[in-house]
Formats: structure tokens, C-alpha cells, sequence
């Protein structure tokens, strides 16, 4: 997410969970929209997601896999038949993506506070001079 996305998003009247969620852990709205029928559809297989979501088996299939590297979906493998094998993938309950996005959001106001403070020095150590003429 850009900076010009993330400023458009904090300088609007409101800010929805849609938002609230793209700006917090920088995931795109394909990936919300998966997490979404998700939470709504309970476990999915890829088959399911590519049906439900209307994309591509390697499109569905790289969606889910973005959830469970951001921590917002969990995989599980179910054996099939002959020795086969399903993933089976599974939505974190809102109450931890909530969780998640208040950390998220913690650690960057003291990363930013902790910048703020030092932003003089940092200044000086830019060059500039505030010297009054």
C-alpha cells in the first residue's frame, strides 16, 4: 500500500473494517474478500474458494496461501482416499484479527513516537540548520 493510499485512507470521514484492515496489515482487497468467504463459508478447499470466489484455481490458491502467511488463515492437510491428500484452509476468528491489527498498530505508534523524539537530532544529522538569520 502506498503512502498516497494510506493517507487517502486515514485523512476520510470514516474508516471501515475494509480499510481499517488493508492499512494495518497491507493486504490487498482480493485477499479480504478470501478471508471473507472464509469466516462466512467455514473450511474451504481450493475447489470450494475458486467456485465461491469466481477466480482461477492458481489465483484462489495464492489468495488463501497470502491468508495463511499474514496470519489470518490456518491450512490443514486431509488425507483422501488411495493416500491422497486435500488442504483444507481455515479463517482465524475475527476476534483475532483484531487482536493482530491492535498490535499492529502498537508497535508502529511507539515506532513512530520513538522517531518523533529523535526527529531533531535526525534533522541536524540531514544537514539542515535551524540558525536564525
Amino acid at each position: 500500500m502506498s503512502l498516497r493510499e494510506i493517507q487517502s485512507i486515514l485523512n476520510a470521514p470514516e474508516i471501515g473494517p475494509e480499510e481499517l484492515i488493508k492499512c494495518a496489515l497491507g493486504i490487498k482487497t482480493t485477499e479480504i474478500q478470501a478471508y471473507c468467504a472464509l469466516v462466512n463459508s467455514g473450511p474451504l478447499t481450493i475447489q470450494d474458494a475458486t467456485d465461491l470466489l469466481s477466480k482461477s484455481r492458481s489465483t484462489s490458491q495464492r489468495l488463501l496461501q497470502n491468508l495463511v502467511e499474514k496470519g489470518l488463515a490456518t491450512r490443514e492437510e486431509e488425507l483422501i482416499g488411495l493416500g491422497g491428500y486435500k488442504f483444507i484452509y481455515r479463517a482465524v476468528p475475527p476476534e483475532r484479527l483484531k487482536d493482530s491489527i491492535r498490535e499492529t498498530l502498537e508497535k508502529w505508534y511507539g515506532r513512530m513516537i520513538s522517531e518523533l523524539d529523535e526527529l531533531p537530532q535526525r534533522i541536524a544529522e540531514m544537514g539542515c540548520s535551524d540558525k536564525k538569520e
